[in-house]
C-alpha cells in the first residue's frame, strides 16, 4: 500500500481490508477500473494477472465475499461494473509470523512493478488508446497469455492469441501481425524455433520474440540471428522490458 501511495494519479483510491464485503460494491459503482490484490496459496509465480467478470449468481455469507460476487452486487445495484483485474501474488508460508519470506517479497515486488505499469498506461490512456499495431501471443500457457494480453492492451496494442504452433501459424498468416511473441516449448521442446523458421521461410518479415523459461542457457543453444528472431524474453516476463522493447522495435 505504501508503495502505491507514491503514485500520484488523480482519482486513484487505495483501500486495504481483511476481507471483501457488500459495502465494497458501492465503491465499485463509482470506479472505472479496479484492481483486486491478494495473496495466493498456489498458482503462477511470481503472480497471476487476470480479468474478472461478475459472478452469474450472488452467493455470500456475512463474513466473506469473492471479488466476482462484489462485482455481481455492483451490477445488480448500479447496472454497471468497472473493468476489474485480479493480481494474485504467490505466497508460500501462511503461518503467523513476522514479515514475508524472501521469495514472497520478490513476488510482491514484481507484482507492484506491473501494477504501477498498468496505472502509468491508464494515466496516458488518451495517447495509448490506439497504437495501430497488432501483436500475436503464441504460448500454450493460458496464464501467460492472459497476463501478457492485459499489459499489451493497456498500452494500446491489438492482441491475438494462439495456444499451439500450428494454430499460431494459421493466425499469423491470416492477420499478418506487426510482431509475434512466441513460446519456445509447446507441443515439442523446439516448437517455437520451428514456427519461427516456417514463418520466415513463408516471407514473414515482422519481428518475432521468443519466450523462454529454460534460463540463460537458451541464449547459447539458440542462434537468434540465424532464426531471424528480434530477441528473447525470459519467463516470468518483465512487463516493463516487454513494452519498452516492443515500442522501440515498432517505432512507437
Amino acid at each position: 500500500m505504501q508503495e502505491l501511495e507514491k503514485v500520484q494519479l488523480p482519482g486513484l483510491i487505495l483501500e486495504a481490508d481483511y476481507q471483501l464485503s457488500i459495502e465494497h460494491a458501492a465503491d465499485l459503482g463509482q470506479a472505472e477500473t479496479v484492481i483486486f490484490v491478494d495473496a495466493a496459496v498456489s498458482g503462477p509465480e511470481p503472480f497471476e494477472l487476470k480479468r474478472l467478470e461478475a459472478s452469474g449468481s450472488i452467493e455470500f455469507t456475512s463474513h466473506a465475499l469473492g471479488p466476482e460476487a462484489v462485482l455481481a452486487i455492483c451490477a445488480d445495484i448500479y447496472g454497471y461494473t468497472p473493468q476489474a483485474l485480479l493480481v494474485a501474488v504467490r505466497g508460500y508460508s501462511f503461518e503467523f509470523a513476522e514479515g514475508l519470506t524472501d521469495k514472497a517479497r520478490q513476488n510482491k515486488a514484481r507484482a507492484l512493478e506491473t501494477i504501477k505499469l498498468l496505472i502509468d498506461q491508464w494515466r496516458g490512456k488518451e495517447m495509448a488508446a490506439e497504437t495501430g499495431k497488432t501483436i500475436i501471443i503464441i504460448d500454450d500457457d493460458p496464464d501467460i497469455r492472459k497476463a501478457t494480453r492485459i499489459v499489451l492492451e493497456s498500452a494500446g496494442f491489438v492482441v491475438g492469441e494462439a495456444s499451439t504452433g500450428e494454430e499460431g501459424l494459421k493466425v499469423a498468416q491470416k492477420i499478418k501481425p506487426d510482431a509475434i511473441l512466441l513460446d519456445l516449448m509447446m507441443e515439442t521442446v523446439d516448437a517455437g524455433s520451428k514456427v519461427s523458421t516456417q514463418l520466415k521461410e513463408g516471407g514473414f518479415s515482422a519481428p518475432i520474440f521468443l519466450l523462454s523459461s529454460v534460463g540463460d542457457a537458451v541464449r547459447y543453444n539458440i542462434d537468434a540471428q540465424e532464426l531471424g528472431l528480434a530477441g528473447i524474453f525470459q519467463k516470468p516476463i518483465d512487463h516493463n522490458t516487454l513494452l519498452s522493447t516492443l515500442k522501440a522495435e515498432l517505432g512507437l
